[in-house]
């Protein structure tokens, strides 16, 4: 009989275990530059604008501790809350139409086989763009003149133009649909990915079960896909609550303040004014919305998740 080692380990066991060692270094050393500039990039600079929203700093000269003073003129001034409150309509707006319309472009893209394919990488082509670029681009399509496209459709049905950038009532909603046009392609991609991780057996079953099309996508397609959703969400909330440069092409914040979100405010106050102080108050601001608001799409959906579950 093969005597084992009271330890319970063998040859064979130690050299997995050297094996499985050998890999993770190689993998630390393979990952070690990525997360070196990740932390040069994000996380020290992330630092630097905390350390920075502690003190009184204007056009690039360092006045000194300033403690908390930045946070509370932010927080005095009224237009501050109108900021994060235009923040968050425009970024649940777009969310509410971006996500639907995503999950039908990637439904698409799988029904369609190939040639759904060629769909998304048509429907990619505005995500590729720079966003400054879709905004003039969509300025220049909605001006009220007669060398305006939406002018001109809408003067071949008799109508007169309609200068929606400069109506108060209208302005955030046409920004809201420029950026949701530029960017649900994206997020299509993620759920179109998503898509096919999912089982077909599982819809083949749940059809000879008598499940109607929209029980199964309500009982399969959508729980299934409820990380993908999540990393929808989490990435869109992101892009939306910080999105600036389609304002500034489309808007510039106005008309009467009416498209003037706190990342505009940022840009205003930081870039445009150079009170980096202030600045980077606003910043702080933004990071602890953004994080409140994914944290709290990490809890719905792990809920739902436990209690389909």
């Amino acid at each position: 009989m093969v005597s084992v080692p009271a330890s319970g380990t063998t040859p064979f066991t130690r050299s997995i275990e050297d094996a499985a060692r050998a890999g993770r270094r190689v993998g630390t050393t393979l990952v070690g530059p990525a997360v070196l500039v990740v932390i040069a990039v994000n996380i020290l600079p992330a630092f630097f604008g905390f350390y920075s929203s502690l003190r009184k700093i204007f056009f690039f000269g360092d006045e000194g501790f300033a403690g908390l003073d930045n946070f509370r003129s932010l927080f005095a001034d009224p237009l501050t809350w109108e900021a994060i409150g235009r923040s968050l309509i425009f970024t649940f707006g777009a969310l509410a139409l971006a996500v639907p319309l995503a999950l039908l472009a990637a439904l698409a893209v799988r029904e369609l086989g190939a040639r759904g394919r060629i769909l998304l990488t048509i429907l990619l082509v505005p995500w590729a763009m720079s966003p400054i670029v879709v905004a003039l681009l969509w300025k220049w399509i909605l001006l009220p003149s007669p060398g305006g496209l939406f002018a001109s459709i809408l003067a071949t049905f008799g109508m007169p133009p309609a200068n929606l950038l400069s109506n108060p009532t209208w302005a955030m909603p046409t920004v809201i649909a420029v950026a949701v046009w530029r960017t649900f392609a994206f997020a299509a991609i993620i759920l179109t990915a998503g898509l096919g991780q999912i089982p077909k057996d599982l819809y083949k079953a749940a059809a000879v079960d008598g499940l109607t099309a929209m029980e199964r996508f309500s009982r399969i397609t959508v729980p299934l896909l409820a990380p993908s959703i999540l990393i929808v969400l989490s990435m869109l909330t992101i892009s939306y609550f910080n999105e600036v440069q389609v304002i500034i092409g489309l808007t510039s914040g106005g008309p009467i303040h009416s498209t003037t979100t706190l990342a505009y405010q940022l840009y205003l106050t930081g870039f445009v004014e150079l009170d980096q102080g202030r600045g980077n108050a606003i910043a702080v601001v933004m990071f602890l919305i953004n994080l409140v608001l994914i944290v709290g799409y990490v809890q719905l959906l792990g809920n739902k998740k436990g209690g389909e579950g």
